[in-house]
């Protein structure tokens, strides 16, 4: 495996833009809820897949079971977005939707499902608009974990970088907050560096 490093600026554009990103997903996410929502600045850093493990165990509640999504996009720059909601999230979410005390399992992960649709969408949409490329969506999958098994082999041996996105999106009403992690392979991840760069001279010249 390659070493694919970013500089600073590169890592201040991408962070710039998964914040403009991550508004608009707040956004659309609000409009989902029927309520106010607020953001705090991500912090985005580049890790090797080996560490994928340890980002997560470093972000959940080991303790806890979640509601684990994961969508495929392709295009210039490509790659999988993991999205990792906890077991009470999801349940207060599900509660919120369908205006129900105890929502059954199945409305449950509808309702995951709807939040990870808008917000994978909304975050890679935005991301490569703001890097002028074009990617194409799949299905999303979902599980439902306990910490420990929330990465299998599989996400180990078909990507090598991952682009942590540590955020978080609050509705302090409803007690809705969760993980975002993309997975990427090392030309996706050359790839998006080479669009950034091009992004920052356009924005010189």
């Amino acid at each position: 495996m390659k070493s694919i490093n970013f500089n600073e600026d590169q890592i201040d554009a991408l962070r710039e833009f998964i914040n403009i990103s991550i508004g608009q997903a707040t956004s659309h996410v609000a409009e989902l809820l029927d309520a106010f929502g607020t953001m705090h600045i991500p912090q985005i850093s580049i890790k090797d897949m080996s560490e994928l493990n340890q980002v997560i165990i470093d972000n959940i509640d080991k303790a806890s079971n979640y509601y684990v999504m994961k969508q495929l996009f392709s295009g210039k720059f490509g790659g999988e977005c993991l999205f990792i909601i906890s077991e009470d999230s999801a349940n207060n979410l599900g509660a919120h939707l369908y205006d129900i005390k105890e929502p059954l399992q199945d409305d449950i992960t509808d309702a995951v499902m709807e939040l990870t649709n808008i917000v994978t969408s909304s975050i890679i949409s935005r991301l490569t608009e703001e890097l002028d490329v074009q990617v194409q969506f799949f299905a999303p999958t979902s599980n439902f974990l306990n910490a420990s098994n929330i990465i299998d082999n599989d996400e180990i041996t078909n990507y090598s970088k991952i682009i942590v996105v540590s955020t978080e999106l609050e509705f302090r009403d409803y007690s809705i907050c969760a993980n975002i992690f993309i997975l990427t392979k090392d030309e996706a991840i050359t790839s998006l560096r080479d669009l950034i760069d091009k992004k920052i001279e356009e924005l010189y010249l």
